[in-house]
């Protein structure tokens, strides 16, 4: 809507170098790689089960985020109207905004389970989360209404998933059991209709396969590997456990690249992120376990 363009021209008037690195730096709060960081923290360092929680909660959000990208189709604000884009452009949809549902739906797991904690905690992710949904109009990426819809979306996945995997209980390694049957039904529905070469069916294959790697590695370490993520807490071991792991991590994301196939989703997405998920789930607690760290 032209009211809509308006806001983000009016945004972008305070554009220049800093303001623009500025929010640049914070839309990334809203991408992957700081879920990751997160995610590790928690799995490696803090609350090994609640990782588990927390890692499935954030990809099914993502998922249902990219179908509704597909679904309405919006085309990004720089492209229908005559607003910049500050940084690089979108390939994808423009409705609703996944990196506003990210850090909305980052924002409501950490206050669930730190929130009574630390006061703190409500606060710095209501900052996040505005922040971040206000770099994604001042970018031109996005419209206020992507936005207020990748929060509500980002917010009710969040509550929404959680509650569903606390039923599981103390046994929630068998949300491997739907996890693999609905992956399986989403991937044939993606290639039924073609979609597996799109920009949003790649997102969705990359979710896909951190996704499955990560319930078969948490369902694998659990059993055999049960490494105690409290058993030693001095800084040096857990910068040298953030440090290694994050490093090994990243390295297959970024890595991986340079050498499968771009023009084979299957290989370039599915798997790359599948190996990073396995690496975090199972290998890396395994490696801990055996170094004593």
């Amino acid at each position: 809507m032209q009211f809509e363009a308006d806001l983000i021209k009016l945004l972008q008037r305070a554009s220049n170098g800093f303001t623009d690195a500025v929010f640049l730096g914070i839309s990334q709060l809203g991408t992957e790689l700081a879920f990751l960081a997160i995610a590790v923290v928690l799995y490696w360092v803090l609350d090994k089960r609640y990782a588990y929680r927390f890692f499935n909660v954030y990809i099914l959000g993502v998922a249902i985020t990219n179908f509704l990208k597909l679904g309405f189709k919006r085309t990004r604000p720089f492209n229908a109207y005559d607003v910049r884009s500050i940084g690089d452009p979108e390939p994808t949809y423009s409705f609703p905004s996944g990196h506003t549902e990210s850090i909305a739906s980052i924002s409501t797991l950490l206050t669930i389970k730190y929130g009574q904690k630390s006061k703190a905690v409500p606060i710095v992710c209501i900052a996040a989360t505005l922040l971040v949904m206000l770099s994604r109009m001042y970018l031109g990426q996005h419209y206020l209404s992507d936005v207020f819809c990748g929060l509500t979306v980002g917010v009710f996945c969040a509550i929404a998933f959680n509650a569903l995997l606390s039923l599981f209980g103390d046994k929630e390694e068998l949300f491997i059991i739907p996890n693999i049957i609905v992956s399986v039904i989403i991937i044939s529905v993606l290639a039924g209709v073609g979609m597996l070469n799109s920009p949003s069916g790649a997102d969705i294959l990359k979710g896909l396969g951190a996704f499955v790697a990560f319930d078969i590695g948490y369902f694998v370490e659990k059993r055999y590997v049960k490494y105690d993520v409290a058993s030693n807490r001095l800084w040096w071991t857990v910068a040298l456990r953030l440090v290694v792991g994050l490093g090994v991590a990243v390295g297959i994301q970024q890595g991986f690249k340079l050498f499968l196939p771009q023009s084979i989703p299957m290989l370039y997405c599915f798997l790359r992120y599948f190996l990073m998920a396995a690496w975090a789930a199972l290998a890396a607690p395994a490696l801990f376990k055996k170094l004593k760290i």
